[in-house]
């Protein structure tokens, strides 16, 4: 099974992330690139990392496969994208 990456859709979700991570957090942060590491830098935990995902389905209209990510998926900003825009599903997307 090849994951063909959606530059557009993995903009779309960086980008989000962006949104999303001060909420989540509950605090400001600086713009994020894609080496900005979440857990590292940022103090992300594996809760505030769930709520992050699920917010990221509800703005995108997207549903994520969390059964195959793990640490290394979860590293940075732009991994995430990277895991999100390959294993995201969209809602109502016909075959």
């Amino acid at each position: 099974m090849t994951t063909q990456l959606d530059t557009a859709l993995r903009q779309r979700v960086f980008d989000s992330i962006g949104a999303l991570l001060p909420r989540v957090l509950n605090r400001e942060i600086a713009a994020v690139s894609d080496g900005t590491q979440l857990m590292d830098e940022l103090g992300l935990r594996s809760t505030t990392m769930l709520e992050l995902l699920l917010e990221l389905e509800e703005e995108l209209e997207i549903q994520i496969d969390v059964e195959d990510i793990d640490q290394g998926d979860m590293r940075s900003v732009g991994d995430l994208a990277d895991f999100v825009a390959g294993h995201a599903m969209v809602d109502g997307a016909g075959g």
